[in-house]
This record gives structure tokens, C-alpha cells and sequence, in this order.
């Protein structure tokens, strides 16, 4: 009997997904609009939405920049352009925005939850937009990939993309995290196709794409460094000629252009966002923000420019900048392996990588990887290996910039100071993605007059059904994805916190679980997250007219199953006690400040069950 493979008509599928390959790549990108829009309506709000997502608001609806200034704003305009038609209460007399330096988190406990609004659908509405735009790059993903590299890569890529854990677990967040990975890599297609041929009109679209890129998220500053020195590198990988200091000139003078043209657009974009910021504010924003005193000077600066009214929309940008630039030296309290710290764990982002990377595309990547380094050490034929590697450059230029954004991305986040979770290294994604696809498909056709060719299809035709069989069976809890080797979402406690596997996703699907389960009628509950207890678990309190009081105390939590708890209260004598995987591991460090015992016992026990991957519930007798 013939193996299965050889049963196959390979030219015949290849021109059927040849012919129909929109079609193709319009279904996978289906099947990411529906496995991730399934996942948004039972995510409960995660940390970041509570700052996000008001601040927004406030952008479009007041022009003022006051709220969330260390995230740029392209990202939270977008989620809350639906928003603006909802008739929604916005609390502009509360201290948290009239008196509070940044005062985005009280604020959006406030606008979210307490004032009226109803919070689901501030939550779905403004979520959507960022699902959208992550379908809306698939798109133009599949079209450059395919355009640059043939269809085949395409698909391939699209396959890694619309599958990926990470991204269905990112992409309808109102974070900056997606918009950021897709705004570098059109950044880059836009660099890539300036190198081609540096004309004035290439030069206005790269400036466009550096500047999106920059209002998306601030991390978008390293394409300066990283692309001003890939445009040095290429000219001194062409070949000699009497005209390489021309070149040299021409290249890099019109990339020093097309970056400050792209501050110009910077400029215009924040404008309309501090049209009615008061100056009083923006200097208490610049003087309560950087209180480092490596950052006294930049303050003076800033307070001396935020005064001069052209100025204002620069000066919130650097702000921001200089805001995140000191979040990430400051550190972050972070569980790895059963230890924590208050700074950062150098292995954190390679191990993080290997594990919530699917099994498949690890094998995958190590194959090609493998291939093209024997493949590299084996050529003689160009002498050198410097020599080679400079050829190489020189003819593949489009995979050495993204590849080298990725591998540049990559070792900045290990040397930085914040281990947040697999959102801060999702900009390497896409980049990885693009290079495997197209390495593997240079590998199957090289292989195309070997009596292995066929083996070689059938061997990558199991590892994309098995890459997207494993995100199908992580089916929703994609925020605490682990491949299979690490044991699955069910052990992540033995590895992560924080938005690697808990942000506070899961309430939703906690308060679910209770309604199935209603002999449990009692529960103490320690929640990490941006969802509401108190507004999921409770009754609205009326007041003596009989109408619902909007505040954070109007609720009427009488009847209600759940009991607030913390690890500071002791050890918990109840029935029933749910804890988020984040406060459950960060206790170990807490605890061990206090000189208290916190949640050990806990960890000494096995959960009832691991709701979302996120919440443990514990039966104590």
C-alpha cells in the first residue's frame, strides 16, 4: 500500500489554491474574525482597558491629552471612535479628572462601571475596532507576502498569523500591543520598497509609516536607530563603485529626510488631541509624571515648551516617550520558574517565546534555521564568510531588515528592565512569520528533483494542521496559552503571571462557571483584573426615590455568592476560595516583604478547577 502522501495530486492542489487563493486567504482570516470575537464577548476588562479605554474617549470627545499620556493615541482612537455615539456619561467633575495628575485609573473605574454606563458594551464596542484592524492587516499582510515572495508564502504566513494564541489573545484588546506589531512591519515594508529606489514619493510613504508607527506605540522609536543603520549597512554591502559615497549620501540623507518629515506627521496627528489641554494640566502631567531625577532636566524643557502653542503636541509626545523609557528601567514585580522579583529575569522573554509558541512552528523554524546556517558554512564558492554574508545582504535585503528588526527587537526587550508578559515581544511575530513561510518555501522547491520532494509536502502540510490543530484545542483560553511541551495553559502557574497567562480575562467566564455550579453558594474571591465585582456579582442600591445610585458604592452586594479577599487577611476557613493566577504566584514576593505566610498553602494544594486558565478555585474541605 502507497503512503497517504503519494496519493496525493500535488500539481493539482497547487493550482486550485493558485486559482482560488483569495478565497483561501479570505477563510482563514474568517476563521480568526470568529475564533476571536467568540473570546472578546466573555473576556472581562484586563488591567490596561481601564486606562485605555477613557482616555480615548476623552481624546475624541474633549481634545484633551491628560489621561494615559505613556500610550500614544492611535490605537485608543480607534477603539473609541464607536464610543462617541452611545450617549455615554463621562465623569468630568470627579477629582480624577479635574485635580489628579493622570488620574486614568480612578476614572475609568468610574466611566466603565460606576456612573451609569453599561459596561459589556462599552467593552464589545470598543474592542471591535482593534479586531478589525488586526483582520485589516492580515489583509495587507497576505498581499505584500504575496506580492514580494509568491502565493504560497502568502498562505503560509497567513496561516501562522490567523492561528497564532498570541495574537487571537491580543487582538481585541484596547492595549497598543497589535496595532504596534502591525504599524513596524508596515514601517518596514515601507523602508524595504524606499531602498529599492529612494525617490521623493518613497520618501513621503516611509516618513507616513515611521510616524504610524510612532502613534501607535512608543517602542516604535527603535525603527530610527535600526533602519538608519540597515540604510548604512546596504550601501557598504553593494558592490565597489566610484559612486558609493554618492549613494552613501543620496540613501541615508533621504532617510534622515523621511524621518523628520515623519515628526512633522507626528506633529499634525497629536495636534487636534491637546487643542484644549490647559497648560496648568500639561505641566502638572510633564512635572507628576517625571519625578526621576535623571529626568529633572527633560521637565524643565518641557514645562519651558508646553508653553508655546505650537510646541504642546511635541511635547506630549516626548513625554510619553520619556515616560515609557522610565517604566522600563523601573522594573516590575515578575514570576518565573516559582521565583520572583521587584526587576527582571534575563531568560524571561527566550524561555516565554519557546513556550507559548506552538510545537509545530518551533520544529518548523529550527529546521530552516538549520538548513540555511549548513547551507552558509558549506558555500565556498563566494571565499569569505563575511564576503557571503555581504552577497546574501545585498540580494535579500527585504528578509535581513525583518529579520533584523526582529533579532534587534528581540535583545532589547531581554536587556530591558520589564518581564510584562508575550505582548511586549509580539512585534517579532509577524517578522518571523514572513521569514519561515518564505525559507520553507525556497526549501521545498530546492527539493522539488528529490525522490524526497513529496515527503518533504506531506511533512509540511502536518506541521500547519497540527500548528492550528494546537491553537484550536487552547480553544478560548488563549491568554494563558503553553504549547504541549510546557503542559498546556493547565500548568502555566509553573512558569508565568501577569498577561502571559492572567490579566484579569476570565471574570466573565468565572461568574459563568457559578451559575453551572449552584451548589457553590458562597465564595471568597481575590480577583487581579479590570473587571468589576462588585457590578457582575452585585444588585444596583436604590436610593429612597427607588432609582439606582451611580457610584462606586451603589451597589447592593447582600445576596451576592462572591466575598472580597486578599492574602493579607490570613488563611481563609471558608468552603470555596478563588484566587487569580497573578495575585496566587506575586503573593510569594508580598508575602515574603510582610514576614506573612500569604497564599503558600494554597500553592501546596491542587485547584478544583483552573477557570480560563486564569482563575483557580480551590474546595478547602
Amino acid at each position: 500500500m502507497k503512503p497517504i502522501y503519494r496519493n496525493i495530486n500535488w500539481t493539482r492542489l497547487g493550482d486550485i489554491v493558485r486559482k482560488y487563493h483569495w478565497w483561501l486567504a479570505g477563510g482563514l482570516l474568517a476563521v480568526m474574525f470568529a475564533l476571536s470575537l467568540s473570546v472578546m464577548v466573555n473576556d472581562s476588562a484586563i488591567v490596561d482597558e481601564i486606562a485605555h479605554i477613557p482616555a480615548g474617549y476623552s481624546y475624541l470627545h474633549y481634545g484633551d491629552y491628560r489621561l494615559n499620556p505613556e500610550h500614544p493615541p492611535l490605537i485608543k482612537d480607534l477603539a473609541a471612535l464607536p464610543l462617541q455615539f452611545m450617549n455615554l456619561k463621562f465623569p468630568v467633575t470627579s477629582n480624577a479628572w479635574t485635580k489628579d495628575v493622570n488620574g486614568q485609573w480612578d476614572l475609568g473605574w468610574n466611566f466603565i462601571y460606576h456612573i451609569g454606563n453599561h459596561a459589556d458594551a462599552i467593552l464589545f464596542w470598543a474592542r471591535l475596532p482593534i479586531l478589525l484592524l488586526t483582520i485589516a492587516f492580515g489583509v495587507f499582510l497576505y498581499w505584500y507576502v504575496r506580492k514580494r515572495w509568491g502565493t504560497a508564502a502568502g498562505l503560509i504566513t497567513l496561516v501562522f498569523y490567523t492561528l497564532s494564541p498570541n495574537l487571537i489573545a491580543h487582538d481585541h484588546f484596547v492595549t497598543t500591543d497589535v496595532g504596534a506589531a502591525a504599524t513596524m512591519f508596515v514601517a518596514m515594508a515601507a523602508f524595504i520598497w524606499f531602498m529599492e529606489k529612494p525617490t521623493w514619493k518613497r520618501v513621503f510613504w516611509l516618513s507616513g509609516g515611521l510616524a504610524l508607527a510612532q502613534v501607535s506605540k512608543f517602542n516604535g522609536v527603535l525603527l530610527y536607530p535600526f533602519l538608519g543603520a540597515v540604510t548604512v549597512a546596504a550601501i557598504f554591502a553593494w558592490p565597489k563603485t566610484a559612486t558609493k559615497w554618492q549613494k552613501l549620501k543620496r540613501f541615508s540623507g533621504r532617510f534622515i529626510a523621511a524621518s523628520g518629515l515623519s515628526v512633522v506627521w507626528i506633529w499634525l496627528f497629536y495636534a487636534p488631541h491637546v487643542m484644549n489641554m490647559p497648560d496648568k494640566v500639561q505641566d502638572a502631567l510633564i512635572n507628576g509624571s517625571l519625578m526621576d531625577q535623571h529626568y529633572r532636566w527633560l521637565t524643565g524643557l518641557l514645562t519651558g515648551w508646553d508653553n508655546v502653542a505650537i510646541l504642546k503636541p511635541i511635547v506630549q509626545y516626548i513625554l510619553g516617550v520619556a515616560m515609557v523609557f522610565g517604566r522600563v528601567s523601573g522594573g516590575n514585580t515578575t514570576y518565573f520558574n516559582g521565583a520572583v522579583t521587584n526587576q527582571s529575569f534575563h531568560w524571561y522573554f527566550p524561555e516565554l517565546f519557546v513556550a507559548k509558541t506552538q510545537l509545530a512552528f518551533l520544529f518548523l523554524m529550527i529546521v530552516v534555521v538549520g538548513v540555511a546556517v549548513w547551507r552558509l558554512a558549506r558555500d565556498r564558492s563566494a571565499g569569505h564568510w563575511f564576503e557571503r554574508l555581504g552577497n546574501s545582504f545585498q540580494g535579500h535585503l527585504a528578509e535581513w531588515t525583518i529579520g533584523g528588526f526582529a533579532a534587534f527587537y528581540f535583545l532589547v526587550s531581554v536587556a530591558g528592565n520589564l518581564n510584562l508578559g508575550i505582548r511586549h515581544i509580539l512585534p517579532i511575530y509577524v517578522p518571523i512569520f514572513v521569514l519561515i513561510a518564505v525559507a520553507s518555501v525556497r526549501l521545498l522547491r530546492d527539493w522539488t528533483s528529490s525522490r524526497w520532494y513529496r515527503v518533504a509536502q506531506a511533512v509540511m502540510a502536518l506541521v500547519l494542521v497540527l500548528y492550528g490543530a494546537s491553537t484550536l484545542a487552547a480553544y478560548p483560553g488563549y491568554v494563558s496559552y503553553l504549547n504541549e511541551g510546557f503542559g498546556g495553559s493547565q500548568n502555566a502557574d509553573k512558569y508565568f503571571s501577569d498577561s502571559s497567562v492572567d490579566w484579569g480575562q476570565d471574570l466573565i467566564r468565572f461568574k459563568q462557571y457559578l451559575t453551572a455550579h449552584p451548589e457553590i453558594d458562597n465564595v471568597a474571591l481575590d480577583y487581579f483584573g479590570g473587571g468589576d465585582t462588585s457590578y457582575y456579582f452585585c444588585n444596583r442600591a436604590l436610593d429612597a426615590q427607588g432609582q439606582p445610585i451611580y457610584t462606586s458604592a451603589g451597589y447592593d452586594c447582600t445576596h451576592s455568592r462572591i466575598q472580597q479577599w486578599h492574602a493579607q487577611y490570613g488563611r481563609y476557613t471558608g468552603q470555596y476560595i478563588a484566587v487569580s493566577e497573578t495575585f496566587l504566584e506575586n503573593d510569594r514576593w508580598y508575602a515574603a516583604l510582610d514576614k506573612r505566610d500569604g497564599y503558600g498553602y494554597l500553592r501546596d494544594m491542587t485547584p478544583l478547577v483552573k477557570i480560563g486558565g486564569s482563575i483557580y478555585l480551590y474546595k478547602m474541605y
